[in-house]
């Protein structure tokens, strides 16, 4: 039976655990960013899902990755240009995995706000979740439903913006942060050292620049790496042969079996 972590020090301690995060819920076979993705990864047993929050016109934190509804909706433009109320009237699930449908995959799927995510699962799963606040009133709601929900030690913010890190830190000191350094450097010495001197206790190394140095000096560090991203199980075992203990995973349903 898979094992659950009641917190992120659980998961963070037990060195022998692959971790197996949600790559935006099971997004190879739902649409991403949206309710039944995360029922179905937590349902395959993942560690962590991992989502992306923007915002609407009104500053609530809603789930989304791209800069646009274009992709994964039937709307167009920036959700930041459209209130809550014409975000929810759109269908969210025009896209599985990497193709994008001319008609809805599901009815009834819509872009799902932070607080419904929250509500939903913040006491099933620990979560991974990106930032991508455009304002300071954005940064600070985000903040407060993270204490609403009692996220502590249950969720962290991946923050690739060293001032938005830096905010956070002075907003709430006690928000866990997974700090992402720029891509091409991720997985560089200086840039592990950098996340384990900001605190941090999860990094993201790229997988195609980690080497078994970079997974020594994680233990060293005393960091939990998770690599962007895995999808192929075999690779997956290979990997975790070669001492990696974390993958973020498009394809929970298929990776989930390579700890057994």
């Amino acid at each position: 039976m898979q094992k659950k972590y009641a917190n992120l020090t659980e998961l963070h301690k037990d060195r022998d655990h692959v971790i197996l995060t949600a790559h935006r819920g099971a997004s190879a076979d739902c649409p991403d960013n949206t309710l039944p993705a995360f029922e179905r990864a937590v349902a395959a047993g993942c560690d962590l899902i991992e989502f992306d929050l923007r915002a609407s016109s009104e500053g609530i934190p809603i789930v989304l990755h791209d800069a646009t509804l274009d992709r994964t909706t039937n709307g167009k433009g920036e959700p930041e240009k459209l209130t809550l109320a014409e975000i929810k009237r759109l269908n969210a699930s025009y896209a599985v995995g990497a193709e994008r449908f001319d008609e809805p995959r599901m009815e009834g799927v819509t872009v799902p706000t932070f607080e419904e995510v929250l509500a939903a699962f913040s006491r099933r799963t620990l979560m991974n979740i990106q930032i991508y606040a455009k304002s300071d009133d954005v940064l600070r709601e985000i903040c407060r439903l993270y204490r609403a929900y009692g996220m502590y030690d249950r969720g962290y913010l991946s923050i690739n913006n060293r001032e938005q890190f830096d905010r956070v830190r002075e907003l709430d000191a006690g928000i866990e942060i997974c700090f992402l350094p720029g891509w091409e450097n991720r997985s560089t010495p200086e840039a592990l050292r950098l996340c384990r001197e900001l605190g941090c206790r999860f990094v993201q190394p790229v997988r195609e620049t980690v080497t078994a140095g970079t997974v020594a000096l994680c233990r060293e560090l005393g960091l939990r790496e998770n690599l962007f991203f895995c999808d192929d199980p075999a690779e997956a075992v290979r990997l975790a042969r070669e001492g990696v203990r974390g993958f973020l995973t498009n394809r929970i349903t298929a990776m989930a079996p390579i700890r057994y």
